[in-house]
């Protein structure tokens, strides 16, 4: 999987954000910020590519909700995470069960932790929580305690970015993803080199 590839796979709808990771650090290829409204699209696209869905997780910010599907492929490494933030007034992201059926348990976990509706789900009952205690959601946290995604992220090598999207303005420049050396060994080779101070 390379960045052309994976931009080619997403070009019908607009990747907020997409980031070479550092696959020692992350345990991922790439990583691509989206909207909600095109989240169910590009978990088509990976099915269609036999990707599998490894898990659904959620992560509070300052910013919003980070809602993180980490997906993987049995043949060829090119393990990679879809984020998408979801405003907390809002706190509602469409399904994709029907489209990967295991993600059914997953945004029922998430929804009894944090509160955050899947859209669309045929069955949003608590899976872990009891019925009496649909409305608690244990692992929301007071704003007070919310850090920024900026704090606690750690940004990839930035391939492609939309003007609008400013959450990692503070980070390194942004390569177009047409000067992009598909070369996945001697980029990471490269990263390793920069952050051990090498030249």
């Amino acid at each position: 999987m390379t960045p052309r590839t994976l931009n080619a796979l997403f070009e019908d709808m607009q990747l907020h954000r997409l980031e070479r990771c550092c696959l020692e650090n992350t345990g991922l290829m790439f990583s691509c910020y989206l909207s909600s409204e095109d989240l169910r699209a590009a978990a088509k696209v990976l099915l269609e590519q036999e990707f599998h869905l490894e898990d659904i997780s959620m992560l509070e910010v300052l910013e919003g909700c980070l809602v993180v599907y980490h997906f993987d492929h049995f043949e060829q490494p090119g393990r990679i995470a879809l984020r998408v933030i979801v405003d907390y007034e809002t706190a509602a992201i469409p399904t994709i069960s029907d489209i990967y059926p295991g993600a059914s348990w997953h945004e029922r976990e998430c929804r009894d932790f944090f509160g955050v509706v899947f859209t669309g789900h045929e069955n949003m009952s608590p899976l872990l929580l009891s019925e009496e205690d649909a409305a608690l959601h244990p692992l929301q946290k007071e704003v007070r305690c919310l850090q920024s995604l900026v704090e606690i992220a750690q940004p990839g090598e930035v391939l492609s970015q939309c003007k609008n999207f400013s959450l990692f303005a503070s980070f390194s420049t942004i390569a177009e993803v047409e000067e992009i050396v598909p070369d996945q060994s001697q980029a990471h080779a490269m990263a390793n080199k920069k952050s051990r101070g090498e030249q």
